[in-house]
């Protein structure tokens, strides 16, 4: 079975991808980017841009890199950036866990809906963290798995079947956050009937 990042969900469905997962995401990608505090002539990297959804989001006195493994996702988001004329935006390949960036490259490290998708998240949260410059931010949109014992039961129990769609259902909280080192700021569901958690955080300097 591919790991989730692997998923082939992702590719052969990356046409779609805006119609009919971009409608349920980009008013809360938006939200928190329009939200954060960016400063004329800093860097972004945001990890999993996918087809770019989230793109028009940054505000053009920023530098934005996109990274993303999916050839088809990156055409999407490439083609997004040329047809606007975003030279503020940059897209490449790139691999969430394995960041092709110093330590300390960026101001802001933003991320959605993608921790669930990597077969190693707190991997990822390392990475991000790492090329986060000190008293950087991190944002990030994920499902969490519920606080309830018995929700978080059911929901490793349809991990499984999520996992071949290209995601999981039993990420914690605690299992990215704690131990990093970054001072949360923000940690609230969208709603409170949604699954998805909106976290942003400051490295420690």
């Amino acid at each position: 079975m591919a790991e989730p990042h692997e998923s082939r969900v992702y590719s052969d469905f990356a046409h779609l991808y805006d119609s009919v997962f971009g409608r349920a995401f980009v008013d809360h990608e938006h939200e928190v980017i329009e939200s954060l505090s960016f400063r004329p002539g800093q860097r972004v990297l945001e990890v999993g841009v996918g087809t770019g959804i989230s793109l028009d989001a940054y505000p053009p006195y920023v530098h934005v890199v996109g990274i993303d493994p999916s050839a088809d996702m990156l055409a999407q988001a490439r083609e997004k950036v040329l047809e606007n004329d975003w030279k503020h935006v940059e897209v490449r390949s790139g691999d969430a866990l394995k960041l092709d960036f110093p330590d300390s490259s960026f101001d802001w490290v933003t991320s959605f809906h993608v921790m669930t998708v990597v077969p190693d998240p707190v991997r990822m949260m390392d990475e991000m963290v790492r090329v986060c410059k000190p008293g950087g931010g991190v944002a990030l949109i994920s499902h969490f798995a519920s606080e309830k014992p018995w929700l978080y039961v059911l929901g490793r129990a349809v991990t499984p079947l999520t996992k071949r769609l290209g995601w999981t259902t039993s990420l914690r909280w605690k299992d990215v956050l704690n131990g990093q080192r970054i001072k949360v700021e923000r940690f609230e569901r969208f709603s409170p009937w949604s699954v998805h958690f909106v976290v942003v955080a400051r490295k420690e300097s």
